[in-house]
């Protein structure tokens, strides 16, 4: 059993993982418009990303015994004025979804939950690697500056991914 200020913190998180999906599927439909077929790639791949954080947490609540309960997601921003922009705004959703698992981990430890920080502890680990990945992005972009070459190349590699 999953004790109740945990399990609506879990329940919050369920829906800020669904709520990053509409986000990030949301960039990758701007930038696809946009012709940025390999940017837009990337973040449709995110966007599945954090619907399968979802879910694996619903598995995680359901295995416990508590019955996970799904709030509606907020409309997503739909127009960004640029690729930087997009992926600044994905640093800034990734760093309030750190803050979030972190307080997860913070209330399992209060409640002495050891399975459910043991389990949050992962997701801890991969917005360390979300975080910089993201970053390194930005980083990348800057110094493009514009440059159409090097976007189109940052485009390009992004969309192997």
């Amino acid at each position: 059993m999953i004790p109740k200020t945990l399990k609506q913190a879990i329940d919050e998180q369920i829906k800020l993982e669904l709520n990053a999906s509409h986000i990030y599927l949301s960039m990758s439909i701007y930038l696809s418009n946009e012709g940025w077929s390999g940017f837009a790639k990337w973040f449709a791949k995110q966007a599945d990303e954090e619907y399968q954080h979802a879910i694996t947490m619903i598995r995680y609540v359901l295995s416990r015994g508590e019955m996970p309960i799904l709030a509606g997601v907020e409309a997503p921003e739909s127009d960004f004025k640029s690729v930087l922009h997009t992926f600044e705004k994905s640093y800034e959703h990734e760093c309030n979804v750190s803050k979030a698992i972190n307080n997860i981990v913070t209330i399992a430890i209060k409640e002495t939950d050891y399975a459910t920080e043991n389990f949050f502890r992962t997701f801890v680990d991969e917005q360390v690697e979300e975080e910089e990945t993201v970053a390194d992005i930005i980083n990348k972009l800057k110094l493009i500056d514009k440059n159409p070459a090097g976007l189109m190349t940052l485009d390009s590699q992004l969309g192997a991914r």
